[in-house]
């Protein structure tokens, strides 16, 4: 017992002194790289660049055996809910970083690591995975990745509105994270195999953004401008930065037309080979109009019922008058999920009503409410009661575009040490 005690101030005195050295050795500029744009992965060639290169990275390290294909595709990169950034010179890809917005499935770091101490009720999780940068644009000051870094917080903060990114990565790795990016740890615990990178070590991380500001204002407070990440994290702005929108309410910006999805699923890539069935069955519920049906026809899935997933905010309203607020996380053709801080005073709500950009919709009447978990609960609704919610569920569908550029605010390491496992 006295062992245990005393080993724990000793790792941190050690950690303590290992993140000094890492913070003084950082190097970091007031301006982004020259010549390259950051924005949304909104083509069927920046998409293919992405799997390339991953595959010739993740390969190359032993995140993933070699299959001849020549690309990793994952679900997560034609999924409406997640996005793919990159970093592109000219018409080429030169890096790339995936986020993969919380839903009902679970992501890929919860096969490894629990995030229920970290979930609020009000809070948007998602996942940073998928991060490398070509090796012909590898610097001994990270100029490249720290930019991308950057870019990927600034999306996931002001444009998709998430509250606490999480990652996994390998221990060696992990130091840059908690060093210099003050993310914290999920779990002390190493754990020796993660199936979703080839069995490789794995350390999983969040960061909550909520806190960042304050947190990276304290900790590098008296630190030179080329040393402080503060000033280049969160005041710095970057005209290269493209921003995805003004506001998001529901995940819906990453859908690809069909031929797209089909040139992804069924041709050079052949990303069909590397997806399940419940994958395929995912998809085919995001990508429910009619539009789509010659894509997943060859893999005779059952029925789909369309889906979208969300982050609209609501009110429950009870026959009484009390309105609870509620926070919409997926919604259905006749339910809806949701989060709420007392979900127990949903049982007597008859009306549920979305609050998009500050506009009420038509009230919803409820069927009835489940709760399904500590903070979680379905509702059952009466489709013809909510022609809006309909609409938005049955219709075509808006499919990618690509956006107009956008003004954003926004050590001598190599950068294939700020891998991520995922």
């Amino acid at each position: 017992m006295s062992n245990t005690i005393k080993s724990k101030p000793t790792q941190n005195a050690t950690n303590a002194r290992r993140f000094s050295i890492h913070r003084r050795r950082v190097r970091l500029q007031n301006t982004p790289p020259e010549n390259v744009i950051f924005k949304l992965a909104d083509t069927p060639d920046e998409l293919s660049q992405v799997c390339r290169l991953l595959y010739d990275s993740y390969t190359q390290v032993g995140y993933m055996k070699e299959d001849g294909s020549g690309y990793r595709f994952t679900p997560f990169y034609v999924l409406p809910s997640c996005y793919t950034l990159i970093a592109k010179q000219g018409d080429t890809v030169i890096g790339t970083t995936t986020i993969i917005i919380k839903s009902l499935e679970e992501l890929p770091v919860e096969q490894i690591f629990s995030l229920k101490h970290i979930q609020r009720w009000n809070r948007r999780i998602a996942e940073a995975s998928s991060l490398t940068i070509h090796p012909d644009h590898r610097s001994q000051d990270g100029a490249l990745i720290h930019a991308l870094l950057k870019y990927m917080f600034q999306v996931a903060r002001e444009d998709l509105g998430v509250h606490d990114l999480v990652m996994a990565s390998t221990p060696k790795h992990m130091v840059f994270y908690e060093a210099l990016l003050l993310f914290r740890r999920l779990s002390e615990e190493v754990i020796d195999a993660f199936d979703y990178v080839n069995g490789t070590t794995a350390t999983g991380a969040y960061l909550n953004f909520t806190e960042m500001h304050q947190d990276y204002a304290a900790m590098y407070k008296d630190v030179p401008d080329e040393r402080n990440v503060f000033k280049y994290y969160m005041e710095y702005e970057f005209n290269t930065f493209r921003s995805l929108s003004t506001a998001v309410t529901t995940y819906n910006g990453n859908r690809w037309r069909p031929e797209h999805l089909n040139h992804f699923l069924h041709g050079p890539i052949q990303g069909a080979n590397s997806i399940t069935k419940e994958d395929f069955e995912l998809l085919r519920r995001h990508y429910s109009s009619s539009n789509y049906d010659q894509v997943f026809a060859r893999h005779k899935l059952s029925k789909a019922t369309a889906l979208i997933d969300a982050n609209t905010t609501g009110i429950i309203r009870s026959s009484t008058g009390n309105r609870t607020p509620i926070i919409v996380r997926r919604i259905e053709e006749d339910r809806i999920h949701l989060t709420a801080e007392r979900p127990y005073e949903l049982l007597e709500g008859k009306e549920l009503q979305l609050l998009r950009q500050d506009q009420q919709t038509e009230p919803v009447r409820i069927q009835s409410i489940t709760l399904t978990g500590e903070l979680d609960a379905t509702v059952r609704y009466d489709p013809t009661s909510s022609p809006g919610i309909m609409a938005m569920l049955t219709n075509e569908q808006t499919t990618l575009s690509s956006k107009e550029d956008t003004l954003h605010k926004a050590p001598s390491y190599q950068e294939d040490q700020f891998t991520h496992v995922g």
